[in-house]
């Protein structure tokens, strides 16, 4: 027989004890380096949710309410912006990205609440310089008078 009772090439039966995982320097390590990807994982989640959900959908809607018409300047930087924002994030920069994303997106709904404020005031002038007489009913052909032209023969 090789190896005797009681006695191992591997030490004392004190340090060949089984230790509970999870306990110890080498388990708090592990769980560390776990969170560290699970942190650094939410940088492109982030960026998907404000990117190209938020901001794109922000600046689709201003220029639906034709934004880059009646506010220009908010329009036109919230394009760049957002285009800043998609740049960056091919360089894995999702902070910057994601800071990008939230300009673009405050920048479109104030030029789309500029624009909605433009063409609402744009369509209350408009309502009041039409004359009464074209803002009434029309007159139903049966209603006007015939003309010596239109009696049948």
């Amino acid at each position: 027989m090789i190896d005797r009772n009681g006695v191992s090439w591997y030490g004392p039966r004190a340090l060949r004890r089984h230790r509970r995982p999870g306990t110890g320097a080498l388990a708090f390590v592990a769980m560390a380096a776990v969170a560290a990807v699970v942190v650094a994982g939410c940088g492109p989640i982030e960026y998907i949710n404000q990117v190209s959900v938020k901001a794109a959908g922000a600046v689709s809607a201003a220029k639906l309410a034709q934004a880059d018409r009646y506010a220009p300047y908010e329009f036109t930087a919230a394009e760049e912006y957002l285009h800043k924002a998609r740049e960056e994030a091919s360089y894995a920069e999702y902070q910057e990205a994601i800071e990008f994303g939230r300009k673009a997106e405050e920048l479109a709904d104030k030029g789309r609440a500029i624009a909605v404020a433009k063409l609402s005031q744009s369509a209350g002038a408009s309502q009041s310089a039409t004359p009464a007489s074209e803002s009434s009913k029309p007159m139903l052909p049966a209603s006007r008078p015939a003309s010596e032209d239109e009696t049948p023969k």
